[in-house]
């Protein structure tokens, strides 16, 4: 019994050692060599940096787009009756201060549904916004005038008699009454724009004198 004791030492011992000889080894060169990630790993797509920082790029750019102090504030007004128009730098109210566009759109939108008296008399009808910047901000509003001329004047145009509406400069109407058929008095008070009170008396005149 004590025989097989020894011979069972002898040969135990260096598998033993063995054994831990080569635990230690690996353990030695997982310290200084440590495994690699799973070549899976690599294979996870990415968003490209081009698209990624575009998109980061345009959402400043339209955050950063705010109404200042110093933002020019154009108004365009349009008058569907005669299309006539005109263009007006204004005073930039107060309110539109720090606004971004989608914070101004609601705000003429708003405006749209709730026009001023002094715009509803005009014969306002819509409004648009035509452009949005920090440095100049242009709407155009919309209108149908429903007024109607009560006084005209009479003028001379190639030796013939015209009508003019109230403010001596929109043309209401030509008459075909050559200036030779009228006297030199009538002449006279026509060149230096006659005025014809109404619409009837402009009429009245007209009878008279057409042939």
């Amino acid at each position: 019994m004590g025989l097989w004791k020894k011979i069972g030492i002898y040969v135990l011992s260096p598998l033993c050692f063995a054994t831990l000889g080569f635990v230690a080894h690996m353990e030695l060169s997982n310290f200084f060599y440590p495994a690699r990630a799973p070549e899976k790993s690599q294979s996870i797509e990415k968003m490209p940096e081009s698209e990624t920082s575009e998109d980061s790029m345009q959402a400043v750019g339209q955050t950063g787009q705010i109404i200042t102090a110093d933002t020019r504030f154009v108004v365009r007004y349009f008058d569907l009756s005669d299309s006539s128009r005109r263009e007006e730098e204004e005073v930039l109210p107060e309110q539109y201060i720090g606004m971004d566009r989608e914070q101004f759109l609601s705000a003429m939108d708003s405006y749209e549904s709730s026009p001023s008296l002094t715009d509803l008399n005009k014969g306002f009808l819509s409004l648009d916004v035509e452009r949005f910047s920090p440095e100049e901000v242009i709407i155009q509003k919309n209108y149908e005038s429903n007024e109607k001329c009560t006084e005209f004047y009479l003028a001379v145009e190639n030796n013939y008699v015209v009508v003019y509406e109230a403010d001596k400069k929109t043309k209401y109407m030509s008459t075909g009454i050559p200036l030779s058929s009228l006297s030199e008095e009538l002449i006279r008070e026509i060149i230096n724009f006659k005025y014809m009170g109404s619409e009837a008396e402009l009429y009245n005149f007209l009878e008279s004198y057409s042939s």
